[in-house]
C-alpha cells in the first residue's frame, strides 16, 4: 500500500501532463548505466554517479519526515532535523548503490503514468525485467516546481511492500529515543553499505 500523509503539499502550478513519468525515465537511465558499469566504477563511484539522479528524481525531505515519525520530528532541533535529511539521503543513494551492484540484460520497460491518491500526485508504473519480474510503482509528488518521488511499491510476484511503509516500521522503535538516535542508527547503516567499516 502507498502511503501520502499531510507532509504532502498541495501543487504549486500546474504540471505539464508526462512529466512525472520522464522524471522516472531519466532516473532509471542513469540507473542502467550504474549496473552496466557497476565493476568499473565500485560501490563509492556508484554512489557518486547516483547521487545527483537522486536528488533530481525524488523527493527524500518529505519521505525522511513521515519515515521518522511526526513526534521525534517535531520535538527535534532545527540542526537535528538537517542531520537526519543529510544522512537518511546518503542511506538512500548508499542503498541504491548497494542493491543495483551488477547486469545481465535487465531493462526498465515505463508504462507511463495515472493520477495518484491525492492532488498533485501521480502514480509511475515501471518493470524491471529479469529472471524475476519486478513492478515497481512510483508515488510522485509534485512540489518546488518540480515532480519528486515519495513512496515507492515493489511487487515481486504476490508480494508487494510500500518502501515507506517498511521505513516506519524499523524506524519506530529506533526514534522513539530521538531523532539522533536514528541519525545514528542510519550513518551506521550507511558506512556499512559503503564498505567504510
Amino acid at each position: 500500500m502507498l502511503l501520502i500523509a499531510a507532509v504532502v503539499p498541495a501543487a504549486a502550478q500546474a504540471p505539464r501532463d508526462g512529466q512525472a513519468a520522464d522524471v522516472i525515465t531519466a532516473f532509471h537511465a542513469t540507473l542502467l548505466d550504474v549496473m552496466k558499469r557497476a565493476d568499473e566504477l565500485g560501490v563509492k563511484g556508484r554512489f557518486e554517479t547516483l547521487a545527483p539522479a537522486v536528488d533530481k528524481a525524488f523527493h527524500l525531505d518529505l519521505t525522511a519526515r513521515q519515515a521518522a515519525g511526526r513526534r521525534s520530528w517535531k520535538d527535534a532541533t532545527p540542526a537535528e532535523q538537517t542531520a537526519l535529511l543529510d544522512v537518511f539521503r546518503r542511506w538512500t543513494i548508499g542503498t541504491y548503490a548497494n542493491q543495483f551492484d551488477g547486469w545481465s540484460g535487465q531493462d526498465f520497460i515505463d508504462h507511463g503514468q495515472k493520477p495518484g491518491p491525492q492532488k498533485g500526485t501521480v502514480l509511475v508504473e515501471t518493470e524491471l525485467t529479469g529472471k524475476e519480474l519486478v513492478t515497481l510503482t512510483y508515488l510522485m509528488v509534485f512540489k518546488d516546481g518540480r515532480w519528486g518521488v515519495y513512496d515507492v511499491l515493489v511487487r515481486r510476484g504476490t508480494t508487494s511492500i510500500s518502501q515507506l511503509a517498511k521505513h516506519i516500521s524499523e524506524f519506530k522503535s529506533i526514534a522513539k529515543n530521538g531523532l539522533p538516535a536514528l541519525t545514528d542508527a542510519l550513518e551506521t547503516k550507511t558506512r556499512a553499505l559503503l564498505g567504510e567499516q
